[in-house]
């Protein structure tokens, strides 16, 4: 009896923690997805800074507030500085923040 107890309590321990190992993997998942979506995001924001400010003077730059897409929105922000800081909040409301520079020719 006191042998048929202790190996269902070790069976019990070997099954959860299987089950927790399998949680942290998908938790990390979700977070590479995440992570992989909003640099894509913010670098297709980058390209498309860079490629409609190509000619432009510091003056005359087009800093559009709000980028939407389909997996999320990209908040763009100018400082006085010229840097452009662009926040990417995601459907899930996952976020992340780049500062954007533009080199001066």
């Amino acid at each position: 009896m006191p042998i048929t107890i202790f190996y269902l309590f070790l069976s019990q321990m070997m099954l959860f923690g299987i089950i927790r190992v399998y949680e942290n993997q998908l938790y990390l998942y979700r977070l590479t997805e995440n992570h992989y979506k909003a640099q894509t995001l913010l670098a297709y924001t980058d390209y498309w800074l860079k490629n409609k400010n190509e000619a432009s003077t510091p003056e005359s730059r087009i800093v559009p507030a709000v980028l939407s897409f389909e997996e999320g929105v990209v908040h763009c922000m100018e400082d006085a500085t010229g840097k452009v800081t662009a926040t990417v909040t995601l459907q899930n409301d996952y976020s992340e923040t780049v500062v954007l520079e533009f080199l001066s020719p």
